[in-house]
């Protein structure tokens, strides 16, 4: 996979500071140097992480974590460049946040947003890595490691931490936990190149086809031995149908199998035609019957409770026609003297109690007579209703019976039809399996002749078994690993000439079972790496080892491991920066060879494979190799993390020499601060010396003007990167 790392990215917490960037180059060894504790073993970490890695092993104690927010790799791909940035996870395992830019080309953002996850991330990887979506689970075992291959399965032939360079157990990136072990083994085949994707498939439909056959035959072989008996059930299958009346009778003993037999086709025939054929008129009718029955009890139903709410009105009438007649009789009685009063006093209007004369009495007797008049009319009134609400209560009624009757009626025959419907329906419902039983039945016994469609569905199958062996040809996969392994150990033997191997000329073999290698002498003599002593040994042939399988993958085309190899510390040794002014030891002459190695792996490859070393030697074990790009040197107050990140100095770093951390910053800031100080834009200047300090990093400088001469300096770079100079030293 043509692929190369041109940025590592880490962005503050802090959005006000500018962004980590670490530079790489393509086709080169890009070499970065340090101290201790500068950040050197958290690269591998982060390319994981960035790489969509299950969880985040960037450490999560120290100033990395504590200070990023997010890391990103800018990488560059036959489809032009991509950004892939993914959030830190603070107190998590890991997120899913992802920003993805993807472009010709692709600049870093002052602070990332997010817009994928990290299934968007994995998938263009794996695109890129043109993966093949196919498992290697070609039996259905439900088996994990034989799921398809991803690009973070990859990442074994990529990394090459500090706990595994020089490891004699084990190999590989993560192979020392045994379910990447597992999987490993299982796409060994893939990255070789002994199967692609195509094959991957054919494979599959291999075994499919070969269970399909041998389920075939197993049939097959079960009505080859029930074939003796198929006289004896064709004339049971008859009389059944006979039962069901499908056929006549007849007497089976004295009629051909053949015979019966076609009589049998014939039912199946005709059912499929029409189903119905064998349904008697009555059952028609019964249906049609019991249809128009449930409507009709549907319907006296709600007649009758109409009718009887009808009733129930008339019932509340008659009720309050009789409370009338009660308050109506109550005022005729208080009203009985009125005819009394008129008789009396129609013409006289002397009063009977005093003796005297007056015209009032003849208005209140007025009003008392209209009282009178009302009332009786009322009387009259009421006196009519009684007959019409009996008549009509009672007409009710004779109609609720009526309705009654013919209900229960309808209800009894609905339940006996709908009973013996229910039996018919069930002795079709048998009839039909019956049928379905029987042409099953048919077909399977005719499929039984050469002709038939079930030996042709088999010849067809074993056809295309014998063409899908021609093109999963076993053996031609062994041929093939063995040409990759052939190849893989002549490359392997180049790398360790240079390392300069103690077994020396030894055949370097492969084993993706056990997932190392073995040293076989020129007696036909094994050892496997475990065996083989010294930690320089184990080392160089970690180095030889995964050299030559990237020049396996780039020379055969091979596209699913992406050209990268990442080394962390191949030296093992801490390595002060003073010992590079002194004559190389043996030590430095070890590490030397194996960057050697590298420069050769990167040449012989044509500039595809990218590798990225990060080291505690000092410069002087890559000078004078090709193909070698010094990133940094963290060391005089440089690390991955940049001092002013932090929000105050580490006590252990205060008095500490900060000279490549002033340097860093001297172009953007402390420069520019000098020129305006001495009023020189012109001047040159230079930093003297540099150290850390509580409040930042302390420094003296230099600035030579034509006008003043040598101006000395000194000032203080402060977490905010503000400079403050000191007046001219005199």
């Amino acid at each position: 996979m043509n692929f190369a790392i041109l940025k590592i990215i880490i962005w503050s917490k802090d959005s006000n500071k500018t962004p980590r960037i670490l530079n790489f180059k393509p086709g080169a060894i890009n070499y970065i140097t340090g101290a201790s504790r500068s950040g050197k073993s958290a690269i591998i970490e982060i390319i994981d992480y960035c790489f969509g890695s299950g969880g985040c092993s960037i450490p999560k104690i120290g100033p990395i974590r504590r200070n990023s927010s997010w890391y990103g790799l800018l990488i560059s791909t036959v489809e032009g460049e991509k950004l892939l940035a993914r959030r830190d996870p603070g107190d998590q395992n890991s997120t899913d946040d992802y920003m993805i830019i993807e472009g010709v080309s692709v600049s870093v953002p002052d602070f990332p947003e997010k817009n994928a996850n990290r299934d968007n991330a994995k998938g263009i990887l794996q695109r890129l890595a043109k993966i093949p979506q196919s498992n290697s689970d070609f039996n259905e075992t439900g088996s994990g490691f034989k799921g398809r291959a991803s690009i973070s399965d990859m990442t074994a032939f990529m990394f090459q931490p500090q706990r595994i360079v020089a490891n004699n157990e084990t190999m590989f990136f993560e192979a020392d936990v045994e379910e990447h072990a597992r999987k490993l083994r299982e796409i060994f085949p893939l990255v070789l190149g002994v199967v692609d994707a195509e094959t991957l498939i054919k494979q599959h439909r291999l075994q499919e086809v070969r269970r399909l056959i041998e389920r075939k035959q197993r049939q097959l072989e079960a009505l080859k031995i029930n074939i003796e008996n198929f006289s004896g059930e064709v004339r049971g299958r008859y009389i059944a149908a006979a039962q069901y009346g499908l056929v006549p009778s007849l007497r089976v003993d004295e009629t051909s199998t053949q015979v019966l037999f076609e009589r049998l086709k014939d039912i199946v025939t005709t059912w499929k035609k029409d189903p119905t054929y064998w349904d008697s008129d009555g059952h028609h009718i019964n249906t049609e019957r019991l249809s128009w029955l449930r409507e009709r009890e549907s319907a006296l139903n709600s007649e009758i409770t109409t009718l009887r709410v009808r009733r129930t009105q008339l019932r509340e009438l008659s009720l309050a026609r009789a409370t009338s007649e009660i308050n109506i009789s109550r005022k005729r009685d208080r009203l009985s003297s009125t005819s009394w009063l008129v008789e009396r006093l129609s013409t006289d209007h002397t009063c009977p109690l005093c003796g005297n004369n007056s015209e009032s009495p003849s208005s209140e007797l007025k009003k008392l007579i209209e009282s009178t008049q009302k009332v009786e009319a009322q009387w009259k009134a009421v006196e009519l209703v009684p007959p019409m609400l009996d008549a009509e209560e009672v007409e009710l009624q004779k109609q609720i019976s009526v309705k009654e009757s013919e209900l229960r009626q309808v209800r009894s025959e609905r339940e006996y039809i709908q009973e013996e419907t229910e039996e018919m329906q069930a002795t079709r419902e048998q009839r039909a399996m019956f049928v379905g039983r029987t042409a099953e039945f048919i077909n399977l016994h005719e499929s039984l002749t050469d002709e038939g469609l079930f030996a042709s569905e088999i010849d067809a199958l074993k056809e295309e078994e014998a063409d899908l062996l021609k093109a999963v040809d076993f053996e031609t996969f062994t041929q093939r690993k063995e040409t990759a392994l052939f190849k893989f150990s002549r490359f392997a033997g180049h790398y360790g000439n240079i390392v300069e191997l103690e077994t020396g000329d030894d055949l370097i073999q492969l084993d993706t079972n056990k997932l190392t290698i073995r040293v076989i002498d020129e007696k036909g003599g094994t050892a496997w790496l475990r065996e083989i002593g010294s930690g320089a040994n184990w080392l160089g042939y970690h180095v030889a080892t995964l050299l030559a399988l990237h020049e396996l993958f780039i020379s055969q085309d091979i596209p699913y491991v992406p050209s990268l190899l990442v080394i962390d510390q191949p030296s093992q040794t801490q390595f002060p920066d003073d010992t590079e002014e002194d004559s190389e030891n043996e030590e430095l002459q070890a590490v030397n060879k194996v960057f050697q190695a590298l420069s050769s792996g990167i040449k012989r490859t044509n500039g595809i494979l990218q590798v990225i070393v990060s080291e505690h030697a000092g410069q002087s074990v890559v000078d004078g190799l090709e193909n070698v790009h010094l990133v940094e040197r963290w060391r005089k107050g440089r690390k991955m993390i940049p001092w002013h990140w932090s929000n105050e100095m580490d006590v252990k770093m205060i008095g500490k020499n900060a000279q490549y951390a002033a340097d860093d910053l001297f172009k953007s800031h402390i420069e520019p601060a000098c020129r305006d100080a001495v009023g020189d834009d012109s001047c040159e200047v230079s930093i003297v010396n540099a150290s850390f300090s509580v409040d930042g990093v302390t420094f003296s400088a230099l600035a030579e003007t034509l006008k003043q001469g040598t101006i000395e300096l000194s000032g203080l770079i402060d977490f905010d990167l503000m400079v403050t100079l000191l007046m001219p030293i005199d």
